[in-house]
């Protein structure tokens, strides 16, 4: 099994000065990645992992960095122009690597196949945000449930290549891995003097004071139910390669929610 090595492999199109100097790069998908990385690695696309890797981590890169693009006016200052600006180039370009990596390893059919997934994380998250802007929000849970399914998304464009004895392993496992992200947002931005942002937190939603400790035990329940799926998965996955996710998620949990269980 080849090692994990998707940030390195990303670094050299994620580590220009000009984009880092104006711009915040969102971290990289690192649990979802994992996950990944570790069920091709079991199948018999294991040859392909780390520019499957590559490609998805570039995608969901632009995609995030595109959420951070804020409305302008006329009076912003030049630096914040410079920002936003290259906020929207930084996105088009990872996903113009994308396009470039997977058509010269030919493979034209999982451009098509993440394309319509890009196309439904947009619609989604579009229909979450009016949905909120209307005074719909959905209830906490509900939320992590939609929320989670928006991060999976994209890595469900691997359910045709993972399509096999694998397949249910990994359609278990991917939620709950966004389920646990999901609650790692939330928890983050209820921090007090947190940066952090969410569909939540940037919206006001009424009724979105509810306390770390709360959301740090619908944590750990995502976390334990995570754990156990990973011990029940079979031989030729690599559970040791996925076991310190849950430790992480767990650890957050305990951290920055002040449980002690």
């Amino acid at each position: 099994m080849k090692p994990y090595c998707v940030p390195e492999k990303t670094e050299k199109y994620t580590g220009y000065d000009m984009i880092r100097k104006h711009t915040d790069v969102p971290a990289l998908p690192d649990a979802r990645l994992r996950l990944l990385h570790t069920f091709l690695e079991a199948s018999d696309l294991a040859a392909k992992s780390e520019v499957y890797g590559t490609v998805t981590a570039l995608l969901q890169n632009g995609l995030d960095i595109h959420d951070r693009v804020e409305p302008g006016d006329d009076s912003e200052e030049e630096e914040a122009m410079r920002s936003r600006q290259l906020k929207v180039l930084a996105g088009d370009y990872y996903s113009s690597r994308f396009y470039q990596l997977l058509a010269a390893a030919g493979e034209i059919g999982m451009i098509a196949e993440l394309s319509r997934a890009i196309a439904d994380v947009n619609r989604s998250k579009m229909e979450l945000y009016l949905r909120i802007q209307s005074g719909q929000a959905p209830e906490l849970r509900e939320y992590l449930d939609e929320a989670a399914a928006i991060k999976a998304r994209l890595f469900e464009g691997f359910d045709v290549l993972l399509d096999g004895p694998l397949l249910p392993y990994w359609r278990t496992l991917l939620p709950l891995v966004g389920l646990c992200e999901a609650a790692v947002d939330e928890l983050a931005a209820a921090e007090p003097g947190s940066a952090g942002s969410t569909f939540r937190r940037d919206l006001e939603v009424q009724g979105t004071s509810e306390s770390r400790e709360t959301l740090a035990a619908l944590l750990l329940e995502f976390t334990e139910r995570l754990d156990s799926e990973i011990k029940a998965l079979p031989g030729e996955v690599n559970r040791e390669a996925l076991l310190p996710l849950a430790a992480r998620f767990r650890n957050a949990a305990e951290i920055k929610g002040e449980v002690n269980g």
